[in-house]
């Protein structure tokens, strides 16, 4: 009866399990079960281009990965790799290309990524990086597909790194730090001028690699010429741009100096440079103008030769300089006596602190009222129109234009030339454009 029942168990087994092999099939129709097999990384490398890098050379990272057909990564980490931010930067990996291959009859897709990479230091090293990754398949069954991603792991090649320091033969002193291919380009604002004009020289530089904290180039000093320093406009990853000042003393002032850019091409393994100018000067035939047209104050740089021309203080412009600024004084000085004396009675006698604090308080606030209500009555009318410069000089910038009858206030006087302040706008006028009496003062 035992051994009846224990077979008649067995058959039923054998029901049971055809039974479950037909419910997958069905299931793996439907697309509602996946097959087990999953997608393979074969193979995975790391190379540099170019093969052979110098300090603060940019170059590119490239990383081929070979996966199984149709697969996709993400969430890609590589370890064993240099993330000292002191010595290397490294950019994000950016997927770039996909090539498909078929090797022993397999289909075999290579996937191409790409960073940017510079190193700051000498370097010669070999890796042994793995990758970590999620391998993203899409998984067919029947009429229905979905997408299925897998933990993997995958050791690469070894990736050798050497950075090779600049090579100190041929290394020119005047060498600017910049490492690629560069042009510099320059210009004059001027070239026919006359003893005294301003003469603005403009450079840019630019091209492809990298530029960094490269020094502004500049023509050599002469002196014939007053020169102010290099003034940097922008500054950008491939850009630099700079102007600088010159005024010629004297006719023979013919030439500006050749400007010289140096840098290193790791293409060519050599220090280059790029030359703007010499850059000419001519004089046309009139008359040159007296030392009293010349610039007296530069207000963005300060002359690199010549001596500080003196800075004479006159009534006038202390007048100018304190006047507005009285009735402010005068109103912190009564506020400042009220609250000493409010305090040093304050407890012994409240109501007499109280009342000298008003009363001072009260002082200083009404003569900062009578001051501000006094005008500055050392103004002259215009005489005839004429346009306000940024300098005493025929050459300089045109700031505004004034009309007969403006009135305006001299504040200080240079040959034939006198500054005058028109309603807060300032700038330089001949003296023949004011009265005869405000030209002579």
């Amino acid at each position: 009866m035992r051994i009846r029942d224990q077979r008649s168990e067995v058959r039923g087994l054998n029901q049971v399990v055809p039974l479950a092999g037909v419910f997958r099939m069905l299931l793996l129709s439907l697309g509602l079960v996946a097959p087990a097999l999953a997608g393979e990384i074969y193979s995975g490398r790391l190379y540099t281009v170019p093969e052979k890098i110098y300090v603060n050379q940019p170059f590119e990272i490239h990383f081929e990965l070979e996966v199984s057909f149709g697969s996709e990564v993400e969430d890609l980490r590589i370890s064993d790799f240099p993330n000292n931010p002191e010595l290397l930067s490294v950019g994000r990996l950016e997927s770039l290309s996909r090539d498909r291959v078929t090797r022993d009859t397999q289909a075999i897709d290579v996937l191409h990524f790409s960073a940017q990479a510079r190193c700051f230091k000498p370097l010669d090293h070999t890796f042994s990086p793995a990758l970590q990754c999620l391998l993203v398949e899409r998984r067919s069954a029947g009429f229905f597909s979905q997408w299925q991603s897998y933990p993997k792991q995958k050791p690469l090649e070894p990736f050798a790194l050497r950075v090779l320091p600049l090579p100190e033969a041929g290394r020119p002193a005047n060498f600017s730090g910049a490492i690629g291919a560069f042009r510099l380009i320059g210009r004059l604002s001027q070239s026919n001028v006359q003893p005294g004009d301003i003469v603005t020289l403009s450079l840019s530089v630019t091209g492809k690699g990298w530029l960094g904290e490269a020094a502004a180039p500049a023509p050599a000093a002469s002196p014939l010429f007053k020169t102010y320093p290099a003034k940097e406009l922008a500054r950008e990853p491939l850009r630099l741009q700079t102007e600088q000042i010159f005024i010629p003393q004297s006719t023979n002032a013919t030439e500006i100096a050749a400007v010289r850019f140096v840098y290193f091409n790791p293409s060519t393994e050599r220090y280059e440079e790029s030359v703007a100018g010499p850059f000419r000067l001519t004089f046309d035939a009139a008359a040159p103008r007296p030392k009293a047209d010349e610039v007296r104050v530069i207000d963005t740089a300060q002359p690199v030769r010549s001596e500080p021309l003196p800075q004479v203080v006159t009534l006038e412009r202390v007048n100018l300089t304190v006047r507005p600024l009285l009735p402010l004084l005068a109103g912190c000085a009564g506020a400042l006596a009220a609250f000493f004396v409010f305090f040093l009675l304050y407890g012994r006698h409240t109501r007499l602190a109280v009342l000298f604090g008003l009363v001072l308080l009260s002082g200083g606030g009404a003569a900062g009222y009578l001051l501000s209500g006094q005008k500055e009555t050392v103004s002259v009318a215009l005489i005839r129109q004429t346009e306000v410069l940024f300098a005493p000089s025929r050459a300089a910038a045109v700031l505004f234009a004034l009309k007969p009858g403006t009135p305006v206030v001299p504040v200080e006087h240079a040959g034939a030339w006198v500054r005058i302040d028109a309603a807060g706008r300032r700038g330089w006028i001949m003296s023949d454009a004011l009265a005869p009496a405000a030209a002579t003062r």
